[in-house]
């Protein structure tokens, strides 16, 4: 504490030459502020307009990821293809025409460029250069180009991806087809029994195998019945005698025999007893006039109904056999062919197999193809009508009329600062230099025994002239005072161009 009080006498005792030294430091370092390049800073704002129609149809369209454009934002805005597009725009190649030159105000304007993303709904470009009007223009083209180019590129990438996916469509649609061909016409080349099961084709077969046993069973049983009537048929005569004179004979005496049990019932008037006396006398009087003309015996042959009941059995039998015999060879037929079916169904049903997994392979992938499609006509229509999430420009960069630099109001308090520094620092370096004791303290502090201080004697006229020139330093730390007021007055309210 006792050092800062040392160094303010010292400054106290070299006022003059502090307080000029400070105005002429500060005269120096304003007047140098003012020797410098304005500067001037462009801004843009863009706002990342989300639609609700976004929200509407989620699930219903694809929209390009905003937030992925967001991240590449930077590098999108500063690549050497914008800016270089965005300066020809604004004829600045004809400024620079040699190559090497414009590729490195490219390089400089990527450097000075500055972009900044606040959240993500918003975000500013700016650029600080010494001519306003450039930097105006080359913010509001760049930000103007980026908005286009994001706008034409969304557009580009919904209808690229309309376009393909009708393409992947009608690909997959021929595929399908082609698919469904390959089954159909291999169903058809391998039959009925592609499509049967297995358990089930078993099952009929050990049917069948029953059926062909019981059919068996039955030819035997027919074939013992028609050995059988076989032996009957060779035991009957095929003809027999149907009237001779024996059997007239016979019959008289059967008449006879009936009229007798007749009559012990009947009477003479009852109709049996006169048909059985009348069939009598005829058979009498025929056997009468037949021995008087004919009497060599006689006889009429038929054919015997026993040996034709017999014989039609034996042509029934035989018929049976015969359709037992074919049902059962086109049963074994049948089996035979199931058999062989069912040997070839595994590898038949590998194929039709890999087919199917093709054609439902296929019939997914259109499918899906077809929702997406629905949904890039969404998005298409949408782009269409700009209702996806977009960028707009809010506040477009307008013409700067005050530099950002040198910032005078700042510089005239740092300017004061360091003439009060560079004038303290002197006044202390001449004093340190000086070598001289200021006070009987430092000789104490020295070890040094002190005989005697002598006062400093002032006359009237010294006096006199102290005080006219406090006087005049005081009036010179006013007017600086003044000065520096009116500078930054100036600075403050005045317009600067």
């Amino acid at each position: 504490m006792k050092e800062l009080f040392r160094y303010l006498e010292m400054i106290y005792e070299r006022r003059t030459l502090f307080v000029l030294t400070t105005i002429l430091a500060t005269v120096v370092f304003i007047c140098g502020s003012y020797l410098l390049p304005r500067k001037y800073e462009a801004d843009s704002t863009v706002f990342i307009e989300k639609s609700v129609i976004n929200n509407l149809v989620k699930g219903l369209a694809i929209t390009p990821d905003m937030d992925d454009r967001i991240r590449v934002l930077k590098y999108a805005l500063l690549s050497r293809g914008l800016i270089t597009r965005v300066l020809k725009d604004l004829d600045m190649d004809t400024l620079h025409p040699d190559v090497e030159d414009f590729q490195e105000l490219v390089s400089n304007l990527q450097g000075r460029t500055k972009i900044e993303v606040k959240g993500k709904d918003l975000f500013t470009v700016s650029l600080v250069d010494r001519n306003p009007k450039f930097a105006q223009q080359y913010v509001n083209r760049l930000v103007s180009a980026y908005v286009e180019e994001n706008l034409s590129g969304k557009r580009e990438e919904t209808y690229g991806a309309n376009r393909f996916l009708q393409d992947q469509l009608t690909h997959f649609k021929k595929k399908l087809d082609t698919a469904e061909d390959a089954i159909i016409a291999f169903r058809k080349k391998q039959g009925i029994f592609l499509s049967q099961d297995e358990a089930g084709s078993l099952a009929d077969l050990k049917d069948y195998q029953k059926q062909i046993e019981q059919i068996g069973i039955q030819l035997n049983t027919l074939k013992a019945r028609k050995t059988k009537l076989g032996g009957q048929m060779r035991s009957l005569e095929p003809t027999i005698a149907v009237f001779s004179e024996k059997q007239r004979d016979d019959r008289i005496s059967f008449l006879e025999a009936r009229l007798q049990q007749l009559l012990l019932t009947y009477t003479e008037n009852y109709p049996d007893v006169v048909r059985l006396k009348a069939e009598m006398e005829d058979l009498k009087a025929r056997n009468a006039n037949g021995v008087a003309s004919k009497p060599v015996k006689s006889e009429m042959m038929v054919s015997n109904p026993v040996y034709q009941d017999v014989q039609q059995k034996m042509l029934a039998i035989e018929a049976e056999i015969g359709a037992l015999t074919s049902h059962r060879k086109s049963l074994r037929k049948i089996i035979a062919d199931r058999k062989a079916a069912l040997q070839n169904v595994p590898v038949s049903r590998k194929k039709l197999a890999v087919l199917t997994q093709e054609r439902d392979s296929y019939r997914k992938i259109y499918q899906e193809l077809l929702l997406r499609l629905g949904q890039a006509e969404v998005s298409k229509q949408m782009e269409i009508g700009d209702k996806a999430t977009t960028f707009r420009i809010v506040d477009p960069a307008y013409l700067p009329t005050r530099p950002i630099f040198p910032n005078r109001i700042k510089m005239i308090f740092l300017a004061v600062c360091a003439a009060i520094g560079v004038g303290a620092g002197l006044v202390i370096l001449l004093e340190s230099l000086k070598g001289a004791v200021r006070s009987a303290d430092e000789l104490t502090l020295a070890g040094l025994s002190i005989i005697g201080v002598i006062p400093v004697i002032v006359d009237s006229e010294s006096q006199a002239a102290l005080v006219r020139g406090n006087r005049m330093l005081g009036m010179v730390v006013v007017l600086y005072s003044a000065g520096i007021a009116t500078v930054l007055a100036c600075e403050m309210f005045l317009p600067r161009g």
